[in-house]
């Protein structure tokens, strides 16, 4: 027995017993806030921006407004074909995306105490989308905001590929400045429908 074999079988001799899972009163955390305005305030503080529509329509006049001379965009939204300026079909390496000016997709869930948004497989013609483009927009109804996290994995049926998204790109750790758009997005734009 070499000794990968001998620490392996070690491990599996000192297992411990598996646990049960804490059953949790969810209901404990409902706090009764507002959970759109709670929404509204988390996505702003992690840096992204709430914009109120009545229908799909609203936003693609919105981005074409604020994002003028982007020629590389994407949306899933049934209507925006035209705004298409790739093809996902035709895509042979996620590497083609580097150009993505504005991205926009549809999600189902998004969680108030923290301003995450949550996409899946389904979601996502390509898992690199969000994490490649400039401008990620986002569009959700108000009626799937839950008040938390344990409401939100409580909503998740799935659990293939699945990712919280909670503003644009961030971080702190160079010389301890913040930085938007360092890995990611350089802006994350949510539009909330009635």
């Amino acid at each position: 027995m070499g000794s990968r074999e001998h620490i392996l079988a070690k491990l599996t001799a000192n297992k411990p017993e598996a646990i049960a899972l804490p059953q949790i009163d969810i209901s404990a955390f409902d706090n009764y806030l507002n959970i759109v305005e709670e929404f509204t305030k988390k996505v702003e503080v992690v840096g992204g921006q709430i914009i109120e529509i009545n229908d799909d329509k609203d936003v693609l006049n919105y981005i074409t407004k604020t994002f003028p001379d982007t020629k590389t965009n994407f949306s899933t939204l049934k209507h925006d074909t035209l705004f298409n300026t790739i093809d996902m079909e035709k895509l042979n390496k996620p590497h083609e995306l580097e150009d993505l000016d504005v991205l926009i997709l549809e999600s189902n869930l998004g969680i108030a105490e923290n301003g995450a948004i949550w996409l899946t497989d389904s979601q996502l013609p390509n898992r690199v989308l969000p994490f490649i483009t400039k401008h990620l927009v986002i569009v959700m109804s108000k009626k799937d905001i839950v008040s938390n996290m344990h409401n939100a994995y409580s909503k998740v049926k799935d659990f293939g590929f699945g990712v919280f998204i909670s503003g644009p790109s961030k971080t702190a750790d160079i010389e301890q400045s913040l930085v938007i758009g360092a890995h990611g997005a350089l802006s994350m734009s949510v539009f909330l429908k009635s």
